[in-house]
């Protein structure tokens, strides 16, 4: 396990637990890419990939949060309409929740929530769970009211930062409002990070050593143990670099389902063959695979993959009760 610094801690402190549930965002507790998601809602799933493409092509792919915000401040310029934006309250900006409202209805599994009440409810040890993504804080904030779980969450949601920006842009008529979306990088906080495998806007080993630090004093010895669910490449980092022999990571295997951005809410696991193999494989495992093959880097976690809702509840209420 890699050993926090001083220079990469925040200072708040947390509470000290037995078992430190790690979860992902996208992918994980949400069965779509938020950052998609909301942008399809507006422009349709095949208008969204184009301008990405495009976007990417002009700033580069690590530009992604610039890339994303650009597109969301097209789908606000675009809507229009009274049912987008006819609120009497001046300090209330109708696109934006217009915007805030897609979000909300992510789609996401029944027993995935279902985990996070199972290891709330648990007596039987002391637990924490907290949130580590490269997604951004309105879009997940937004999601978590609506479903009701954000209280969970009792070591944080450590995120980027999606800022609304309301301005006045004169015209010929009136003062007319216009809101903006941007994104602040996580990573910001600490001056940045020097992982050369995570993108800019976060590394989740440098978050996840902060947040165990500031859980166990600093004292490697206390730290507490890690159960970490994740699916992408990036939760490849931590799983490599932080997770020790005594921790655990649940890898979502297998494939995303197909056309993601057309459901909304609560669904039940889909079990059609033909339907799982329709999307593309979650990365996570791959990805430890490659890193082993060229830089020699094995994981000491144990390792257990999941696929459907029902599986992880599983995997998780083994690990609260054997």
């Amino acid at each position: 396990m890699m050993n926090p610094t001083n220079e990469e801690s925040t200072t708040s402190s947390l509470s000290s637990v037995d078992l430190l549930f790690v979860w992902d965002f996208d992918w994980t507790l949400v069965n779509c890419n938020s950052d998609e998601f909301i942008p399809a809602a507006f422009l349709g799933t095949d208008e969204t990939e184009r301008r990405l493409r495009l976007a990417i092509s002009i700033h580069g792919p690590t530009k992604w949060h610039d890339c994303i915000a650009n597109i969301v401040n097209q789908c606000m310029d675009e809507c229009g309409g009274d049912d987008c934006c006819n609120y009497d309250d001046d300090d209330v900006d109708g696109k934006v929740i217009k915007v805030l409202d897609v979000a909300a209805k992510m789609p996401y599994l029944t027993n995935v929530v279902g985990s996070l009440k199972d290891i709330n409810d648990c007596k039987s040890l002391s637990t924490g769970q907290v949130v580590i993504s490269d997604g951004n804080n309105s879009f997940i904030g937004a999601f978590m009211k609506d479903v009701g779980i954000e209280h969970y969450f009792t070591h944080g949601i450590e995120t980027n930062i999606g800022v609304w920006t309301r301005s006045k842009k004169d015209t010929a008529d009136d003062a007319e409002h216009k809101t903006t979306f941007s994104v602040v990088h996580q990573s910001s906080k600490y001056g940045g990070h020097s992982c050369k495998t995570c993108p800019p806007n976060l590394c989740k080993s440098q978050v996840l050593l902060d947040i165990l630090n500031r859980t166990s004093s600093g004292t490697t010895a206390a730290f507490p143990r890690v159960v970490y669910v994740g699916d992408g490449s990036n939760d490849a980092c931590p799983a490599l670099n932080v997770l020790g022999p005594n921790d655990v990571l649940l890898a979502r295997t297998g494939r995303r389902i197909n056309n993601p951005n057309s459901k909304t809410g609560e669904q039940a696991d889909v079990t059609d063959d033909k339907l799982l193999m329709m999307g593309n494989e979650f990365p996570i495992l791959s990805t430890i695979d490659s890193r082993k093959k060229k830089e020699g880097l094995v994981p000491c976690c144990l390792i257990h993959s999941w696929n459907t809702g029902a599986e992880l509840r599983a995997l998780v209420q083994d690990i609260l009760y054997k």
